[in-house]
């Protein structure tokens, strides 16, 4: 399932805080940097761009570590 960067910083927003997204990003950094990303690809993704299998599980775990929360794949779909 693809899933867009820009629908999971919205749903993190509207569901945590704005400021959640940094905190997952910075949780994650290991794996984004692995993938080729930085930090400022991320903080505010273009429309279009989709996340990789290894950076959604990233950025699961850090959802999951940081604030105790799961987030639905339906609610992320592409």
């Amino acid at each position: 399932m693809a899933i867009r960067a820009i629908s999971y910083r919205k749903w993190c927003g509207d569901n945590i805080s704005p400021q959640c997204w940094p905190r997952i990003l910075l949780k994650s950094m290991n794996t984004l940097r692995a993938e080729g990303l930085q930090l400022k690809d991320m903080e505010d993704p273009a429309d279009d761009f989709i996340l990789s299998e290894p950076v959604t599980e990233a950025l699961n775990k850090a959802l999951l570590e940081i604030y105790d929360l799961e987030i639905e794949k339906a609610a992320l779909e592409a």
